[in-house]
């Protein structure tokens, strides 16, 4: 995780080009970017950076995971989502995941990470998959209510 970073997301598709990004640093500045075209950049208080940090405190289990931990859909092709969270200790963690976003799809299918025990296709309930978007989607909504662009926030393609 880079230096002063409180927060990071990136959006890539399926051959790891960008289609969006936020970055919140400590100093309380944001960074989007969407497609690689549209910049923004705006400041945040100082009482916002703290509440990030205070989310993913809340959810202070996710700073154990691996990104082998995470459960996977059963997608072929899609997007790569990348998260770097820090927690209001200074914990933080890296995960990167493919089509995790596909949690809120009725129906979809998850397997087994690739670290996890058990049968590799093995369909599960995305426990771990489904903690990291809740923890993404509060971030997000804290980043909404302060003017980011939510397109800069998506899981998706869509």
């Amino acid at each position: 995780m880079r230096e002063n970073i409180v927060f990071d997301y990136l959006l890539a598709n399926a051959w790891g080009l960008p289609l969006c990004r936020v970055s919140v640093s400590e100093d309380g500045f944001v960074q989007c970017q969407e497609n690689r075209e549209n910049t923004q950049g705006l400041q945040l208080e100082k009482a916002e950076v703290d509440k990030i940090k205070s989310i993913v405190s809340e959810h202070a289990h996710i700073l154990d995971y691996d990104s082998k931990e995470l459960e996977s859909p059963d997608v072929f092709d899609g997007v790569m989502n990348f998260f770097d969270f820090e927690a209001s200790d200074g914990r933080k963690v890296n995960l990167m995941a493919f089509n995790i976003g596909e949690v809120k799809t009725p129906g979809m299918s998850f397997s087994k990470g690739l670290l996890e025990k058990g049968e590799p296709d093995e369909i599960v309930v995305p426990v771990k998959a489904m903690e990291v978007v809740k923890t993404f989607e509060e971030i997000a909504a804290t980043l909404v209510a302060n003017g980011v662009d939510a397109k800069c926030l998506r899981l998706t393609y869509a």
